[in-house]
């Protein structure tokens, strides 16, 4: 399952509507968005069948003459309106029978930081409403504003945050998106000048939280498309194969009851070590027959570590209620008890996923681990690869495809 957007910078030009026909029919994209057309309403329906023959199109003509946000699906997708503005259109997307739904925002932000406004507002209330709240959401597009300054070819000469990144990160903060794994070069418009030459990261695809809940294995690509300044995007929602997750030690696992027991009977079941040429590579054979059993043992008792605690939390909070109620040794004790496991397993979790995103402090509140489950989620979004173009120019997606074209070309 496909998706698309590209800033267009015009899109009136017969060699243009080639180019993305092409290209549609070369992806086979189920739905997207075509920004900046610059098409008169009167001239919509004629370029509309030269480049997207038998799709829909929604548009918001009404809040601009030039259509600056084309809204694209094929016919066995389903599409409903739910917001429109002359910055953005969101629709909600079901891509076949029976799938779930989701909301879908195309972003065509405007030129000055005060027109924008309007637009973070509008995300800001979208994420209000408990209709997109609680569903898979994903923004794309062009927002005409950079998050980190670090997005700016010229950021080592300007590193200050501006206002208009303060505004757009507190839209982002606000309606908890992230950038989808993204593929590409760095930025994604160049001013094309031969003197001041300047690239930014100005198209971006976000998504929520629930987003990653619905499509875990979803990616993006930023790719030139020759016939416009700003490079295109096509995002898949969808994976074939999820690669095998490699063992992590974190440190959480040692403070398991059963873990220095498991490791000790290891140790002298196994061969014992002497000291030789080949004690360093006993050591890491033992250590590996290890792995197995810590992985049954971390199975068992951190399994869904974040579930976990809320049980304890609310086992904790009947315990104490029966206390207030009924007071007596017996009570007090349950509630002494449920207090405990609460302690150990939210200590367990946050540690867990403390390590697990790489955050080192802990300054937004006592067990805010939802930032850390944030925060671990970026993390391993910015590390993941999803495809690669070989030498030859094929793109490969599959894990094995993809370990064999790196180990190919780094002899």
């Amino acid at each position: 399952m496909l998706g698309f957007f590209w800033n267009i910078r015009g899109f009136n030009k017969p060699i243009k509507h080639t180019v993305v026909k092409r290209w549609i029919h070369n992806q086979g994209f189920q739905f997207g968005a075509i920004l900046e057309t610059r098409v008169k309403e009167g001239k919509s329906e004629r370029v509309l069948n030269s480049a997207f023959k038998d799709w829909y199109m929604m548009s918001n003509y009404e809040h601009n003459p030039l259509g600056r946000i084309w809204l694209l699906w094929r016919q066995e997708v389903r599409v409903t309106p739910f917001y429109k503005s002359d910055q953005l259109i969101t629709v909600s997307v079901q891509l076949q029978e029976n799938a779930e739904e989701f909301f879908y925002t195309a972003v065509y932000a405007h030129n000055t930081e005060q027109e924008r406004k309007e637009l973070w507002s509008d995300l800001k209330n979208h994420q209000n409403s408990p209709i997109i709240r609680n569903q898979a959401w994903i923004v794309v597009g062009d927002f005409n504003e950079i998050l980190d300054v670090e997005e700016h070819s010229m950021h080592d000469q300007r590193s200050t945050i501006t206002s208009g990144m303060h505004d757009f990160q507190s839209a982002t903060h606000h309606c908890n998106l992230l950038d989808l794994t993204s593929h590409g070069p760095p930025y994604t418009l160049t001013n094309k000048r031969t003197e001041g030459l300047i690239s930014k990261k100005l198209d971006r695809v976000l998504v929520n939280d629930k987003w990653f809940q619905l499509f875990p294995q979803s990616y993006n690509v930023f790719e030139e498309g020759g016939c416009s300044d700003h490079l295109r995007s096509r995002f898949h929602l969808t994976e074939t194969n999820r690669p095998k997750r490699p063992f992590k030690f974190v440190n959480a696992i040692a403070e398991l009851e059963g873990f220095r027991p498991l490791v000790a009977q290891h140790w002298q079941e196994t061969e014992p070590i002497f000291l030789s040429t080949s004690s360093l590579f006993r050591f890491s054979k033992k250590l590996k027959a290890l792995k197995p059993k810590i992985r049954v043992l971390v199975k068992e008792r951190m399994g869904n570590l974040s579930l976990k605690a809320k049980e304890a939390y609310d086992d904790l909070c009947v315990k104490q209620e029966e206390n207030v109620r009924n007071p007596s040794p017996q009570t007090l004790e349950r509630e002494n008890t449920a207090h405990a496991r609460w302690e150990h397993v939210s200590r367990l979790e946050e540690g867990f996923l403390k390590q697990k995103s790489k955050l080192h402090w802990l300054k937004v509140g006592d067990r805010n681990n939802k930032t850390f489950h944030r925060a671990a989620t970026a993390r391993e979004v910015q590390n993941s690869i999803k495809e690669i173009t070989c030498g030859d120019g094929r793109v490969v997606k599959e894990p094995d495809e993809i370990k064999h074209e790196a180990e190919s070309f780094f002899p």
